[in-house]
């Protein structure tokens, strides 16, 4: 073999050799785990019909799919249906962007293990299954992970499948930003902001009690769904004229009240200072079955009096937002006016002569 053949061996040796340690390089993330410990995504998520989500601090998050499609939260609340559909297609498309770094390895199993969610993830699956029939459907826990901090760049998180020993970097691709915050094990952020969700066929009676000013407090009581009876609440009599449209516009308001802050975790004794204040106003919704639902409301006292713009005068009170208490006095929070005055009318503006 002359030096010519040698030299063009060795080219092409040279070059394979290049080409196969680029196709290693470029499928690292891939060949380097397998797939039992790298597949993190649940692609078929209306299969899903429970995540429970754990941290170190003991906070326990527990979604349940009901058997009407809907969602609950630690089994006593309704679970933030946007929230919801956002964690969904998040463990539907969550893949794996690296394995962590050799050097890191070590760190980022300390952080793992000292500060992280725990997810588990169950599916509705049948034991056996013909063609569309479905037999002996149970529930199977089909994925636990560990969800750790973002990565220094804020497009990754840090994440371990249970059982395995190499942690990697998980993202979902088309989001800026990182997924940690998604699998919150905060109750608050899965809560529903409902105060009030009723319909008119739900409903018996309404009473808005205005403390200080007793004769604008009201009840209406819903008729066989067929009509309204407006009350004074001051004596107990009927009010024979009123405005049936603004009324109808008051009992139908009930659809959508939510309130736009959860404060339960205010400091006790402010929190107690305010609710032991005497309330601005008193609701009480009513329900065929029985059962009542009640949202008391407080000033929300600002830091420091303002002057009115338009007329000199001292404000001492947030014009915008207040406190309240509903759910049946067990949750504190802050809600807008903007929403609370479609049912926070007095009786007189139902009574006013028409055209005033």
């Amino acid at each position: 073999m002359n030096t010519m053949q040698r030299n063009r061996y060795f080219l092409i040796i040279t070059v394979i050799l290049m080409l196969v340690a680029l196709v290693l390089v470029l499928s690292r993330s891939k060949s380097t785990l397998r797939s039992d410990v790298a597949d993190f995504a649940v692609k078929d998520t209306a299969a899903v019909i429970e995540i429970f989500m754990s941290d170190k601090s003991n906070n326990n998050v527990l979604l349940k799919r009901r058997s009407d499609r809907t969602w609950s939260l630690n089994e006593n609340y309704d679970a933030h249906v946007e929230n919801l559909n956002t964690l969904l297609q998040t463990i539907s498309n969550i893949e794996v962007r690296e394995p962590v770094a050799r050097a890191a390895h070590n760190n980022i199993l300390k952080l793992l293990a000292t500060k992280s969610v725990k997810v588990e993830i169950y599916q509705k699956v049948y034991r056996i299954s013909l063609g569309s029939y479905h037999f002996f459907p149970h529930q199977k826990r089909v994925k636990t992970y560990y969800v750790g901090d973002a990565t220094m760049d804020n497009f990754g998180t840090y994440a371990l499948m249970e059982g395995a020993k190499t942690p990697v970097i998980i993202y979902m691709p088309g989001l800026r930003g990182f997924v940690a915050t998604r699998f919150s094990t905060l109750e608050s952020d899965w809560r529903v902001h409902t105060v009030f969700n009723k319909k008119l066929p739900d409903i018996k009676e309404i009473s808005v009690e205005f403390i200080e000013r007793p004769t604008e407090s009201f009840r209406v009581v819903n008729n066989n769904n067929l009509s309204l009876s407006l009350y004074r609440l001051s004596d107990n009599q009927s009010v024979s004229r009123f405005d049936t449209p603004g009324l109808m516009a008051f009992v139908n308001a009930f659809r959508n009240i939510r309130y736009e802050a959860l404060l339960n975790d205010m400091e006790q004794q402010r929190k107690d200072s305010i609710m032991q204040s005497q309330p601005l106003q008193i609701i009480t919704l009513t329900l065929k079955d029985g059962t009542r639902q009640t949202a008391r409301t407080f000033g929300r006292k600002l830091p420091k009096p303002e002057i009115d713009v338009f007329d000199g005068s001292t404000v001492s009170h947030d014009r915008d937002r207040m406190y309240a208490l509903v759910n049946n006095d067990k949750d504190f929070v802050m809600v807008q006016f903007f929403v609370f005055d479609k049912i926070l009318l007095p009786l007189s503006y139902y009574t006013r002569p028409s055209g005033k």
